[in-house]
């Protein structure tokens, strides 16, 4: 048998919500607000909230579903577990019975969750994790998470679902001087939440169970697979990155349109006996493609650009040059709306 596992970066899947004058149950009234600038959150009830931008949600769980919902989805860049909830309540058909999500500290309030019609066995957050100076290590959280892929338990797979520190520096009246600290304060940060990562993964498979057990550490890197600040994590711990079975033309999870540059940021990265299990069945991951944006259309009809180029680092002196004219959902030509930046990525694990 096999459950299929899936990870996308819904891009700000956020809700607006209409402010309560009192907090919700308040039967007396006496938390009335009179000052209509302030309120209360709503209550979890249908009217009082909706997303943020319903045509690119629309879209996300067309990506999402187009060839069957996956019976795992992990996700980040999500505002809340109301949100989480709402988007597959109201688009995803209420296909999952389970929904977790750690609020974290992350000033954009864009949070890792799972969705899940498997049972949740275990779950551990690191959002409270500190560094050795004692800040926070995780902007959003490494959340370790244990799912039952049978009825019983028996045969299960642990998830750490990540989201790591972005590349981006606002550079808005900054020197260059101040830019490149930046941009290195980036940079050392995603590699010590990589380095964390590895050390969470091995202090819950010691020894033996390291090649044993069946985990997955999963999600949005914000950098190239060899890129020096992802290798500890993504070449260097003895997992196998699943997206490096696909073709190279194929190898990419996100497109930066303003650059016109495709490039693989998002990651499955396995357990040596999950590696093994893929490998024997002769699975490989499926990215689906047809969220993806464009920028408009050339004179001859078609998609524009007609072609982008996949980078392997920031300064790749020969990215691969592929098609970008490929087949979109309708509201992706008709409208100019798009799911995400990012790519759902799926891949089947046999058990």
């Amino acid at each position: 048998m096999k459950t299929t596992l899936c990870f996308f970066n819904a891009n700000n899947l956020f809700l607006r919500y209409k402010m309560g004058r009192k907090y919700p149950g308040d039967i007396a009234g006496k938390s009335y607000i009179a000052d209509k600038r302030w309120g209360f959150c709503p209550p979890y009830s249908g009217g009082y909230f909706e997303p943020f931008r319903p045509e690119q949600t629309t879209l996300s769980a067309d990506a999402l579903g187009y060839e069957g919902l996956p019976d795992i989805l992990c996700v980040c860049e999500v505002e809340n577990l109301l949100a989480l909830r709402a988007f597959n309540e109201k688009f995803l058909g209420n296909h999952y019975r389970n929904a977790l999500l750690v609020d974290s500290r992350d000033f954009r309030q864009i949070d890792v969750g799972i969705l899940s019609t498997k049972e949740i066995l275990s779950v551990r957050s690191h959002v409270d994790d500190r560094d050795s100076d004692g800040g926070y290590i995780f902007s959003r959280d490494c959340l370790e998470v244990e799912v039952g892929l049978n009825k019983s338990g028996s045969e299960k797979v642990t998830l750490f679902i990540n989201h790591l520190k972005s590349k981006f520096v606002d550079t808005r009246g900054k020197t260059p001087q101040q830019i490149a600290a930046e941009t290195k304060r980036a940079n050392e940060r995603r590699k010590a939440q990589g380095l964390a990562i590895r050390k969470i993964v091995r202090a819950r498979f010691r020894g033996a169970a390291f090649n044993k057990e069946r985990f997955v550490v999963l999600g949005d890197g914000n950098d190239y697979p060899d890129s020096p600040w992802m290798r500890p994590l993504v070449k260097n711990m003895g997992l196998h990155d699943a997206i490096s079975d696909m073709d190279v033309e194929e190898r990419w999870t996100y497109w930066w349109k303003s650059k016109n540059r495709a490039s693989q940021i998002d990651y499955f990265l396995l357990s040596p006996a999950l590696a093994k299990d893929v490998k024997k069945e002769g699975i490989v991951p499926r990215i689906e493609k047809g969220g993806i944006g464009i920028k408009g259309f050339l004179q001859d009809g078609g998609i524009s650009p007609s072609t982008t180029r996949i980078f392997r680092t920031d300064n790749d002196p020969s990215p691969i040059r592929i098609n970008f004219d490929f087949p979109r959902f309708p509201a992706v030509i008709d409208n100019g709306f798009f799911a995400s930046d990012h790519c759902p990525i799926f891949l089947e694990i046999p058990y």
